[in-house]
């Protein structure tokens, strides 16, 4: 018989992947109680939720949701970083992480990740880590929409900058 805990820890972690736009899991042996919680906030400031659980339970949900190709994943001491609002959140904090202070660290590592529904391996998260924000590519998308307006509008304008600089020259040479 099951143990009541397990099945309610089963029940959270199954919530937690299906509402997760993107799953990080990574190998976090080897790093310190003050770099773990340093990661943790940083997880924090951009709303990624950072736990280590059980990886057979884990396993269990995961194969619930329909999700294959994780058992390799899920081996040894493995935490997982869930992104709910930006799926690259994750992979740009455990980036900025790894290259702290000038020191090319080896912790964090990721082993695997589920991105927008599909398993990926760990070479997907240096991809991922590179992209940038959401905000910055909706700001990008609008300089570049914004663009050809404001280049019509200036051609538009200028017989009109020609005309008023003909006249003030006109004005000033008959005074």
């Amino acid at each position: 018989m099951p143990n009541q805990n397990n099945v309610s820890a089963l029940e959270s972690i199954r919530e937690k992947i299906s509402n997760a736009s993107a799953i990080y899991f990574t190998d976090f042996v080897g790093l310190s109680v003050e770099e773990t919680n340093a990661l943790r906030s940083k997880f924090h400031e951009v709303d990624v939720e950072y736990r280590v659980l059980k990886n057979t339970l884990v396993s269990i949900a995961v194969k619930e949701l329909g999700y294959e190709g994780l058992d390799d994943v899920l081996k040894g001491p493995t935490a997982l970083a869930f992104g709910n609002v930006d799926s690259t959140a994750p992979a740009r904090v455990i980036k900025e992480f790894l290259k702290k202070e000038g020191k090319a660290k080896e912790k964090p590592a990721v082993k695997g990740l589920v991105f927008e529904g599909k398993v990926m391996d760990a070479s997907y998260y240096v991809k991922l880590a590179n992209l940038p924000s959401k905000e910055e590519l909706l700001a990008m998308l609008l300089g570049g929409l914004q663009s050809p307006m404001q280049n019509t509008l200036s051609v538009l304008q200028a017989p009109m900058r020609n005309m008023v600089g003909v006249l003030m020259s006109l004005k000033e040479t008959k005074n």
